[in-house]
């Protein structure tokens, strides 16, 4: 029995930085005849350096539904991922490495999906001696960062525009936001291909070059603190100083200037270093989301509709085709209408 193709929904799958080889070629024909067996529209976009485009070009005679995209050389992994996130049209895209097709069901994850319009993301099953430093860091960030994250997750169009209007979607899409707004699932992988720590290093060294950059809000306001705490400080010796002159005579030559000059350049500094955390924050708080994005749903116990509907004088059809004259409370009911 031939199974039957779902045709509600448009699939897109955007892989990066494609390899030109011949064993990539043949996982990606693989790929894409899983996902056509189960879906009826799809594509598949390619993101490839400019000098390796013809060698990937012959891949369009044989596979159909591809997209090529042309990036500049040089152009980073993850900027490659959102230039083809961004092109994708699917309702649902899988952002997805061609590496990571043996160990995952990409097209149950398209369908969990759809389904639950939840973000799914492949899970290893092995853990890095590293990953509580990197959740950590992540947790500081405000992403949900771990080794175990895959490359290769499926996103309904509605989250996937807002990760893309993320401050930084490039880590946006690598490591979703602790979001309550922004679900995520998780698929184990079958655990087939073990990572090599090496493979990508200048990958990963990115990622955690970003993720220190994301932890910009909470590192300036910890400086504010201990700017202000320091200009306090520094006041307190200044006047200590002072004190010390006033009461005391016999005080070493040199002590109350060397004293004075060293709590006011501190007072100085310090009140400088908070000045430029203020305004470094409040530079990071204008680009955050807007008023909008921080209701995430509502329930009401009031029906005012249906309030609306029983206090206006207003005509509504009944079940049989005829209407009903509804008046509002001391006012006269009109009379119904005969036809002949």
């Amino acid at each position: 029995m031939i199974p039957i193709r779902r045709e509600d929904i448009f699939v897109s799958v955007c892989i990066a930085d494609f390899p030109a080889s011949e064993a990539a070629a043949a996982d990606l024909q693989r790929l894409c005849a899983a996902i056509s067996a189960r879906f009826r529209y799809w594509e598949v976009l390619l993101t490839v350096p400019a000098d390796r485009a013809e060698a990937c070009e012959a891949l369009m005679a044989c596979v159909a539904n591809i997209r090529l995209l042309k990036v500049r050389h040089g152009t980073p992994f993850y900027r490659q991922r959102v230039a083809a996130a961004a092109e994708a049209i699917g309702d649902v895209v899988v952002v997805a490495a061609i590496e990571e097709r043996s160990e995952l069901d990409m097209p149950a994850m398209i369908e969990a999906a759809a389904a639950t319009g939840a973000i799914v993301i492949g899970q290893r099953r092995s853990r890095s001696p590293l990953n509580p430093l990197l959740e950590a860091l992540g947790h500081s960030a405000g992403f949900r960062t771990s080794t175990r994250n895959m490359l290769t997750a499926a996103y309904p169009r509605t989250l996937l525009n807002r990760l893309l209007a993320h401050p930084d979607p490039q880590l946006a899409l690598r490591f979703p936001p602790a979001d309550p707004a922004l679900p995520v699932l998780w698929q184990k992988a079958a655990g087939l291909l073990r990572p090599c720590p090496l493979c990508g290093l200048g990958r990963k060294l990115g990622l955690v070059q970003k993720l220190l950059v994301s932890t910009a809000p909470r590192v300036l306001a910890l400086v504010g603190l201990l700017s202000l705490a320091v200009a306090l400080a520094s006041l307190a010796l200044a006047l200590y100083a002072l004190v010390v002159w006033l009461t005391f005579r016999d005080v070493q030559p040199g002590w109350f200037t060397l004293t004075l000059a060293l709590s006011l350049t501190a007072t100085f500094l310090s009140v400088a270093i908070f000045g430029l955390s203020l305004g470094l924050q409040k530079m990071i708080e204008g680009q955050s989301g807007g008023l909008g994005e921080d209701i995430l749903d509502e329930r009401s116990s009031v029906d005012l509709f249906g309030q609306v509907m029983t206090e206006l004088n207003v005509e509504v059809a009944d079940g049989t085709g005829g209407k009903a004259a509804l008046a509002l409370p001391g006012l006269p009911r009109l009379p119904e209408r005969k036809t002949a």
